[in-house]
């Protein structure tokens, strides 16, 4: 039995942004299967499908460009596997692209290292938009206090964010921002928005990018050779 592993982009429309996580991962399994591709289950009493997420999208958000791997047990041409899994897809929850990854390499959730947003604030002026970004972006830290499901935590969330812009639109501003999602911090832009703007009603936030680490021979083979000297 020959594994193999792709990377599928997708789009989780605006109508279906308030679906679970689990119903989107319920969702792809079901067309994959209808798709008739051969899926791979892991072993045990309660078998899950092989299907791995870069990062589950928050309920409320829409996805532009979203990640996962899907394993199949056994081969299928790339352009097959795109044809017949688009084929069961819908516009709400529709496939963007898919390309063969190595089946042994990370999984998408190991290597992501960016998250990007946007999200429209309306009744708020230009001026006072760049200027608190210009003061949020030229401090060395900004401590912040999060509190979600009656637990607080408190960090800097100006490490979080890598890229910060905002561009007037209509009677408002329309904000993107590149924010730290891997493995040590996962920085939310919510809790941008509230630093930025208090009290600010933002409209409804889009994650349209993940950035995954580069795959790099030359950087892997140095990591085992410093490994084990």
């Amino acid at each position: 039995m020959a594994q193999q592993r792709f990377r599928v982009r997708f789009r989780k429309a605006e109508r279906v942004r308030y679906i679970s996580h689990l119903d989107v991962l319920r969702s792809w399994e079901r067309s994959i299967r209808r798709a008739g591709l051969p899926l791979t289950y892991s072993q045990g009493f309660t078998p899950h499908p092989k299907i791995a997420f870069a990062s589950p999208l928050p309920l409320g958000f829409v996805g532009e460009a979203e990640i996962m791997d899907v394993t199949l047990d056994d081969r299928v041409a790339p352009s097959d596997f795109e044809q017949r899994l688009a084929a069961q897809t819908t516009d709400d929850l529709a496939l963007l692209s898919a390309v063969e990854v190595p089946a042994g390499g990370p999984p998408p959730q190991a290597v992501l290292q960016w998250s990007e947003y946007e999200v429209d604030v309306a009744g708020v002026g230009d001026e006072q938009v760049q200027g608190a970004v210009e003061r949020f972006l030229a401090r060395d830290s900004f401590e912040w206090t999060e509190e979600r499901n009656d637990k607080t935590r408190t960090y800097d969330l100006r490490a979080g964010v890598a890229t910060l812009s905002a561009r007037p639109l209509g009677e408002g501003v329309h904000l993107w921002m590149r924010l730290q999602s891997d493995q040590q911090m996962t920085t939310r832009p919510e809790q941008v928005v509230a630093a930025l703007l208090p009290g600010a009603v933002a409209g409804v936030y889009r994650r349209t990018g993940l950035v995954l680490e580069d795959a790099s021979p030359a950087r892997e083979a140095w990591r085992r050779v410093g490994q084990f000297q």
